[in-house]
């Protein structure tokens, strides 16, 4: 089978074949992943969780916080940078995979003479098992398409009632999909940032052409336009804020022109609308999986900084932190939650500090003291991670509190023998956010700029204060 041919959605395939090319591609991720993870030198527990969620494998060892994030070997002010290039080109080839067994699946359909809707559960994680074995074991099948052969001279008379049945199918789906994956199941995964927007692409696609066959190109077009389109109505509707639209748009848009090249393959062999529900059933099934297996990352992170001035200084400008006036970055400015200052009441182990952030304020309890040498606090009451960018004082997007929070913060102080001091600042937190892939690097991009914010005024003001 030549390579280029894993990516068609054009033909039939066999059922030897489809086995062996399917289960190939499935099981690739599972060598890949545990290779990656080996390679740095924290194996995979190969058990039956692996088995169904291999993508998740990396983001969840016991190491993360060692090898996705700076050390105290490693330059603290920056990313890094390696570490960010291994979960992209990770998440680059369960992408590609996912398109492999999308497509053979679409073959193996054909051949087998059942609908060709099937070929979005390949997609699924945990579903697509039962579905490539069951299209592994179908017998094949003739069957008489309903569809359209393409007709360049037709396109170039497309039937703007189709189109336009595409562009609102497509945005209607993804209101439904996200008020049904979020405000139901409160689920932001695999579904929500993959699965959906595959469906969308497919389902655009497919309405778009099932009259007039539009070509490729203007497929594609489409589907981007109706992607866009379906970002305003989730800010027009206030499920969702356009900073959120735009992160995610990096990874949606792609996966949706390969849901729209799936569309319309379907439109030109078939023509029954009423089998589009069974893709969209797909959606809520796989919010209810990740409800109940739900993503959950636990990272570290390690800051240094050295200052012009002794220990009590430092402890000093820590404790008694006057209020953050510095330019903010970029993520902050999108409205993301930077810190504004911090109160401590009390001393001691038990002591609360209130942390002022741009969305709120946070309630931390400390839980080490140890006066000119190390502060450690827990937090107890977070503060949504973001002001979301939106017409509308409140957006109904739960993602912005609880699935990404802080849980605790250290400053330990070095003396110098020259009598500077050295802050070492340490930060855990949890991301519930899925692929991880993808949003790991984004969060610690925040995380970095949040915890230099931090440390940069904690210098100058020990330092004017020396002065």
């Amino acid at each position: 089978m030549a390579p280029l041919s894993l990516f068609r959605f054009t033909g039939k395939i066999g059922r030897l074949p489809y086995a062996s090319a399917s289960l190939a591609a499935l099981f690739s991720q599972h060598l890949v992943i545990a290779g990656i993870a080996r390679g740095m030198g924290a194996p995979v527990n190969l058990d039956a969780w692996f088995a169904l969620l291999p993508y998740r494998a990396l983001a969840t060892l016991s190491h993360v916080s060692l090898w996705f994030g700076p050390s105290l070997q490693r330059p603290a002010a920056m990313l890094d940078h390696a570490s960010t290039a291994v979960l992209l080109t990770a998440l680059a080839y369960v992408l590609i995979v996912a398109w492999v067994l999308v497509a053979l699946a679409f073959r193996r359909a054909a051949d087998a003479g059942v609908s060709e809707w099937v070929a979005a559960y390949a997609i699924a994680p945990v579903v697509q098992i039962p579905v490539i074995f069951f299209l592994c074991v179908a017998p094949p099948r003739n069957r008489e398409d309903h569809g359209l052969t393409a007709d360049s001279a037709a396109a170039t008379q497309a039937n703007w009632i189709s189109v336009a049945q595409g562009v609102l199918a497509g945005v209607g789906l993804t209101v439904f999909a996200v008020a049904v994956g979020a405000l139901v199941f409160g689920t932001y995964g695999y579904g929500m940032f993959v699965a959906m927007p595959f469906v969308v692409g497919a389902t655009t696609a497919y309405f778009a052409n099932r009259q007039v066959d539009i070509g490729a190109s203007r497929t594609v077009g489409l589907v981007v336009w109706a992607t866009f389109l379906s970002g305003v109505a989730l800010v027009a509707t206030a499920l969702e804020g356009a900073v959120c639209i735009i992160l995610a748009a990096p990874l949606g848009i792609p996966v949706a022109i390969v849901g729209g090249m799936m569309g319309r393959a379907i439109a030109l062999r078939n023509r029954r609308p009423a089998q589009t529900l069974s893709a969209v059933a797909l959606l809520p099934l796989i919010f209810a999986l990740e409800a109940v297996l739900p993503p959950m990352t636990a990272f570290d992170t390690v800051e240094t900084m050295t200052v012009d001035a002794p220990p009590g200084r430092v402890w000093d400008a820590i404790v008694h932190m006057a209020r953050i006036d510095a330019p903010l970055a970029l993520p902050f400015r999108l409205g993301v939650a930077y810190p504004l200052g911090g109160e401590i009441v009390g001393e001691g182990v038990g002591a609360v500090r209130r942390g002022e952030f741009s969305t709120g304020t946070a309630i931390e309890q400390v839980t080490e003291w140890v006066a000119d040498r190390k502060l450690a606090f827990t937090v107890v009451n977070d503060v949504p991670a973001m002001r979301e960018l939106s017409p509308y004082a409140h957006v109904h997007a739960p993602h912005v509190i609880g699935y990404f929070r802080t849980t605790l913060t250290s400053f330990e102080l070095v003396a110098l023998s020259d009598g500077r001091t050295e802050i070492i600042e340490r930060t855990s937190h949890q991301l519930r956010l899925d692929p991880v892939f993808y949003w790991l690097p984004l969060a610690r991009l925040i995380v970095h700029e949040n915890n230099a914010r931090v440390l940069d005024h904690v210098k100058r003001q020990a330092e004017q204060a020396q002065r």
